[in-house]
């Protein structure tokens, strides 16, 4: 696997300020509809996600 090129990372840079807006806009309107109750769930599949999805990354990143 290639190191990214620069150009590859400003595009990342770019695209992530609209994802994390997008991102809070969805979870503010699903939040609402929901309630409280699920925010356990909720809370859980994203530090699932987050563990899982971390360790896959770094596998995936990982040059040899």
């Amino acid at each position: 696997m290639r190191h990214p090129t620069g150009w590859t990372i400003g595009v990342v840079r770019v695209l992530a300020l609209p994802l994390i807006i997008l991102g809070i806009a969805a979870h503010l309107w699903l939040g609402s509809m929901v309630g409280l109750a699920a925010a356990g769930i909720g809370l859980a599949a994203h530090l699932a996600i987050a563990v899982f999805g971390g360790r896959w990354l770094l596998h995936r990143t990982r040059f040899r």
